[in-house]
């Protein structure tokens, strides 16, 4: 069975130029969002990294000031 010709080869060389662009354009835009979205969720595993911290250190049982005295003799 014979087939057709490929899109690309039917239409002119701008044409092809200007859909490249748009690729671009869309992949950077697609890249942008990707990188918000990493930094949200980066920004939510360090809260809950602290979270985690104060919880530990309420059940402690020892005040801050302990806590941080016992990390700076280390």
């Amino acid at each position: 069975m014979a087939r057709g010709r490929k899109k690309l080869e039917n239409i002119t060389l701008e044409e092809q130029l200007e859909a490249v662009v748009k690729q671009i354009e869309e992949t950077e835009t697609n890249l942008k969002n990707l990188r918000q979205k990493r930094k949200e969720i980066e920004v939510k595993i360090k809260e809950e990294k602290k979270e985690e911290l104060y919880k530990a250190v309420v059940a402690s049982g020892k005040s801050m000031d302990e806590i941080i005295a016992m990390i700076a003799e280390k």
